[in-house]
This record gives structure tokens, C-alpha cells and sequence, in this order.
């Protein structure tokens, strides 16, 4: 089930560009006005993570923030401010206030990630998810000396998965070429981790298999990860025009 985050804002391009990158991250969001609208929604439907942006009219942040943190009912719920205000006093306030994690806009999409994945596992001692995109393209594969073109699933930090009716067997290595933007292209190594047949929902998750992708360079994390945030909010962060306020 995907996590519930409420995320307030009175501007109304970054409400909607940051909920569209929510979204598209794989949360359910719920969007709000001013502090007081974040309230009422956490009574009624509850949340996994609060989103506030600090100003705000009605409500601002820093007051929706105290509520929620001094609330014995809503005091376990990680809150994460979002501001262009980069002033080391509001930042300050809204630690002491209690929140989880302080972003600057315009929103970068890895932090936002990191900062999410973090609300939800670093208090249980388990890995972060990976940053993860559909990526329905086809990459080119060579298994066994044999070069195959397949089409793709969806792409990672730390693998993809490639759409095959009769997949490969569990650990053996391939070498795949992923497309990148402007005709370049990555070219990497993996291992086969988990295989789906026929078998079973296939409207879920076609026939193919899982693929890890090992020995990277670190040159080549950046590039992937880079292409991930491009393809997940490209779009979204170049539509971004709120400047840093610097006090």
C-alpha cells in the first residue's frame, strides 16, 4: 500500500509540481491550503509523512508544525519543512519546533527521496529503497555471447527489470545497454536475481526477470542516477521558479 503524505502549500505551481513528483515517486498525496486545512486532514485520514511549506497564510508552518509535535495523537508523524527561505533562523526554529528534515526549493529530487526513505526505514534499521522510474524502453543485452534487444520494465539505482517470456536463469550475468538521454548510452553488468514466467499476474508484472547491476563505477551511479531524476522529474524541476531567499 502506497504511504499517505499531506503537503501543504499556498503557492499554488510548487503544490502542484511537488505533489505531481510525489506521485510519481509512489505515494499517495493529499494536498493543502495553510496549516489549519493539514489539521483537519490528519484527523479525518491520518498520515505516514507531513509535508509543510514554512510560509504560509492562516496557518503558517512553524504553527501547523507545533501542533502536530505537542498532539500525543500526531506526535509520532515525521514532518518535513519545505521552504525558499534559506536563513539559518527559520531552519533552527523548525528543528527545535521538532521537524524531521528542512528542504530548500526548488525541490532536488534525490534529497526529497533520501529524506522520504528515511522518514519511513532509518528508525528500523533496513535499507532505503532505491530510486526507481518505469522506463519502458528497449536495451540491448548480451547473455552467453548472444546479443538480444528487450523491452524494459522499469529502471533503478541498482537494476532493471527486462521483459522476457522465458527469462534467464536465477544468477546468471548479463551484459545490458541502457539508452540514456541525447543518444548516449550506459553499458553495465548484472546478475539475475528474480524471474517471473508466464505464470501468475501477469497484468501486475509481465514475464521477465530482475536484473542487479554490479561492479559500477562511481562514474557510473552518476549517470544513472542523474537519468533517473530526469526521467522521474525533468519536467517538473525545470518548471520550478521560486528563488532561495538568502537572510
Amino acid at each position: 500500500m502506497s504511504k499517505k503524505i499531506i503537503y501543504a502549500d499556498d503557492n499554488k505551481p510548487s503544490l502542484m509540481y511537488v505533489g505531481l513528483l510525489l506521485k510519481r515517486l509512489g505515494f499517495k498525496v493529499m494536498p493543502a491550503d495553510n496549516g489549519l486545512e493539514v489539521l483537519r486532514l490528519i484527523k479525518l485520514t491520518g498520515a505516514d509523512v507531513v509535508m509543510l511549506d514554512v510560509h504560509m497564510p492562516q496557518m503558517d508552518g512553524f504553527s501547523a508544525l507545533r501542533h502536530i509535535k505537542e498532539n500525543k495523537l500526531t506526535s509520532h508523524i515525521p514532518v518535513i519543512m519545505l521552504s525558499a527561505d534559506a536563513s539559518r533562523e527559520t531552519r533552527e526554529t523548525c528543528r527545535t519546533l521538532g521537524c524531521y528534515d528542512y528542504l530548500l526549493k526548488p525541490i532536488k529530487v534525490d534529497l526529497l527521496h533520501n529524506a522520504l526513505q528515511n522518514c519511513f526505514f532509518s528508525h528500523k534499521g533496513t535499507n532505503r529503497k532505491q530510486l526507481r522510474a518505469i522506463f519502458n524502453k528497449k536495451v540491448t543485452v548480451i547473455y552467453q555471447g548472444t546479443h538480444y534487444e528487450l523491452f524494459t520494465e522499469s529502471l533503478s539505482e541498482g537494476g532493471i527489470y527486462l521483459r522476457k517470456e522465458n527469462p534467464f536463469p536465477i544468477g546468471e550475468t548479463l551484459d545490458v545497454t541502457v539508452p540514456l538521454s541525447h543518444g548516449e548510452t550506459l553499458h553495465l553488468k548484472g546478475t539475475i536475481i528474480y524471474i517471473k514466467g508466464l505464470l501468475g499476474d501477469f497484468l501486475t508484472l509481465p514475464p521477465g526477470m530482475a536484473v542487479q547491476f554490479n561492479e559500477m563505477t562511481a562514474e557510473d551511479s552518476l549517470q544513472l542516477k542523474n537519468h533517473l531524476e530526469t526521467i522521474i522529474a525533468g519536467d517538473i524541476l525545470e518548471s520550478q521558479e521560486e528563488k532561495v531567499i538568502e537572510r
